[in-house]
């Protein structure tokens, strides 16, 4: 039998809906009888389909749009028999699904296995082992493809977007108490940092930029993780590879709960106890393993199942395997450092016995961390980096170690090109507007590779000339129509460090009274270092992977940039580009920001380009298949959705291509156009948008 792979939605088959209405509106049928419960509770079910892994993978599809959490039915339903779980069981083996593909479905899928025929059994279909049955890659599609499931949602007054929705509810109750919109952020990320542990967390560290509507006025604030003072350009010397990413050594200095204090300091209104209230409940209570959170862990599953705190939280006493999404997840020790934060401050973290405490934990396990660490850690506010776009609005976004300098130059050279609605009108002509949007993309991650922590490394003029029109000018004069480059120096680079931290998460606010908040945080990778502190349950990033290792190679051969280099207190290079643009009359126009590592700025600019100028709705800029390009490796990564004639137009004119089989990137946009709110939240991880309305 046959399984097919999603390669990232359920879109890319189009293997739609599971109705309760079984009779008049299936498409695919699960011959297993302990489903009742989900035909009984919710209105249509994730498609389940066997990725590579051996994971399950779900998509909620509807004709409707809506899309209720397949997790819902297990948390509604307590007492009935673990849904899922017999699911993988069963389809371990190979007596788990039997699809009825219909209509055009049916008729695709067959043409397309004897259009490829033994191309697609060579390089389409693996496999891993005995026990798990081939993987089907369908083709690239032909046409563009039809919108998600996701919502378009509309609202009046304000919104709160985030990839979990029991968050969402959060920020809004903030907003209700008439909280401020960086309360209503700071109380959603405390959630997200729970139940999206995997991408987010205390032992992290965030950017964040907030817009002041009454005084116009941008401020950022960089609460980014730090080198430990004990860290030396050496220190992965004559180490495994790994040892940057995963285990004690890959442990940076959190900024995590300082920038949250900093943030509240400034701009917070309801108590600072009150913004853990919620996420502390729902902790001690328990919640629903998400079928994002279960990825994070096959994709980090050594380290998660070495780590005893982790092992605890995620692996099943009596089968030694992970959990599956829908079990109920109760991070006991993490509850209780929630209370004693919420109680005292930061400072109980930083200055206080938690951080002897997490200290102590880490040491044992051979982290370089000390307290003195925690105590001389400082998030540091900072002026925006601003651009002013053709079309009057401006951006504002964060400047390094962040990427949003480089945001800001990509749309710079963009907006020259004068895109309009016709720049998508056919594939001939997308075929030239890719072209042209790759091309800015190779220039701006070469570009990327001169930018440092500023207060270790002068970058003035550098960041002068990212901001410059007359710049953005030049390189659009070394950008051809039809012709593109192989060689990264052809572009400028200055030495390949790009890396792709993937364990990440974005929240986007927009208050009623036209404040918001655009904040990216991250641990690095899934599960960050994979390491937790026994007795406080805070799960360490490995932002130490993000520096550039002096001695060692890259994949490619060659060095990292000295610019990036391990130095004692220094912050590492990040993609994540939280953004928000402002219109002529000083109100908020857009709040966008995203996750998935280097994809994060190119998936910000493609959306804005894509909702700015081609005048997409922003659920049709969200939705569309992306691409991407960050120099090396010297391809272009796309998205399933791209139709294989632009493919190929990109092919003939010289670009090598790739096309990527995970999430990619997870952008959440808020947009406001003539007085009304839009909002839309990328379902390609899911979570929600809610509102005061």
């Amino acid at each position: 039998m046959l399984s097919i792979d999603p390669i990232n939605s359920a879109q890319n088959l189009r293997i739609t809906q599971w109705s309760t209405n079984v009779r008049k509106q299936t498409r695919i049928f699960v011959s297993y009888s302990d489903t009742k419960c989900i035909v009984n509770k919710i209105r249509t079910l994730r498609n389940i389909v066997k990725t590579p892994h051996g994971s399950i993978y779900t998509q909620v599809m509807s004709a409707d749009g809506v899309s209720p959490n397949f997790e819902r039915c297990l948390a509604d339903q307590p007492g009935e028999d673990d849904v899922q779980q017999k699911l993988l069981e069963a389809h371990l083996h190979q007596n788990w699904l039997h699809i009825v593909l219909t209509r055009s479905l049916a008729l695709a899928v067959l043409v397309g296995i004897i259009a490829v025929g033994t191309s697609l059994l060579k390089s389409g279909i693996s496999l891993p082992d005995a026990h798990t049955p081939p993987t089907l890659v369908p083709p690239d599609t032909e046409e563009w493809q039809p919108p998600s499931w996701s919502k378009l949602k509309v609202f009046r007054k304000g919104a709160i977007c985030v990839d979990a929705e029991p968050c969402a509810l959060i920020g809004r109750s903030m907003l209700q108490r008439n909280g401020s919109a960086v309360d209503a952020a700071l109380a959603t990320m405390i959630c997200n940092g729970l139940i999206n542990m995997q991408s987010m967390g205390f032992g992290g560290g965030f950017l964040m930029t907030v817009y002041d509507r009454a005084n116009r006025q941008a401020v950022t604030l960089d609460a980014r993780e730090s080198a430990p003072r004990a860290a030396r350009s050496d220190i992965f010397d004559d180490l495994p590879v790994l040892a940057s990413q995963t285990g004690p050594l890959a442990i940076t200095v959190p900024g995590e709960l300082d920038g949250y204090w900093k943030a509240h300091q400034r701009f917070g209104k309801v108590p600072w106890s009150e913004l853990f209230k919620p996420s502390i409940s729902i902790c001690e209570s328990g919640y629903i393993m998400t079928k994002a959170q279960h990825d994070g862990l096959l994709i980090n599953s050594e380290a998660i199942k070495k780590d005893p705190t982790l092992r605890s939280w995620f692996v099943d006493s009596k089968t030694g395997k992970f959990l599956v999404p829908g079990s109920l997840i109760r991070p006991s020790q993490l509850c209780k450092t929630m209370r004693l934060v919420a109680i005292g401050n930061a400072t109980e973290f930083y200055n206080g016995s938690l951080s002897r405490i997490l200290i102590q934990d880490l040491r044992i396990r051979g982290s370089i961390l000390t307290v003195e660490d925690l105590t001389l850690y400082r998030a540091k506010w900072a002026s925006p980096i601003s651009t002013k776009l053709s079309t009057g609005e401006t951006l504002h976004t964060v400047g390094p170690p962040g990427g949003g300098a480089i945001l800001a130059f990509l749309l710079n050279v963009l907006d020259g090109y004068r895109f309009g609605p016709s720049s998508l009108s056919t594939q001939n002509v997308t075929l030239t507007t890719y072209h042209k949007i790759i091309e800015a993309f190779k220039f701006g991650f070469a570009l990327r590779t001169k930018l440092a922590d500023p207060a270790y490394v002068d970058l003035k003029n550098l960041l002068g000339n990212l901001t410059s029109r007359s710049y953005a000018e030049e390189i659009r004069t070394r950008i051809s129509d039809r012709e593109t480059w192989n060689d990264p120096r052809r572009y400028g680079e200055f030495a390949p460090q790009a890396k792709n931290d993937q364990g990440t998460s974005h929240v986007s606010i927009l208050a009623p009274n036209g404040d918001a908040v655009s904040a990216t945080s991250s641990i690095n990778m899934y599960f960050g270092s994979g390491v937790a502190s026994e007795r406080t349950g805070i799960l360490m990033s490995s932002t130490m992977n993000d520096f550039g290792v002096i001695n060692r190679e890259n994949y490619f051969g060659l060095p990292a940039s000295p610019n990036n280099l391990v130095e004692p207190g220094k912050r590492p290079l990040s993609s994540m580009s939280p953004s928000i643009l402002v219109d002529q009359e000083g109100d908020v126009r857009m709040v966008i920001g995203a996750a998935g590592g280097t994809k994060i700025i190119t998936s910000i600019a493609f959306v804005i380009a894509r909702h700015l100028w081609m005048k997409e709705t922003i659920k049709e800029a969200v939705d569309a298949a992306r691409i991407h390009h960050q120099l090396r490796p010297m391809d272009v990564s796309y998205e399933y959705g791209v139709p294989k004639r632009v493919i190929d137009g990109l092919i003939s004119m010289g670009h090598k291509t790739s096309r990527y089989r995970d999430r990619g990137s997870v952008v959440c946009a808020i947009v406001r156009l003539n007085g009304t709110i839009y909002a839309n939240v990328d379902y390609r991880k899911g979570g929600d948008v809610l509102s005061l309305d």
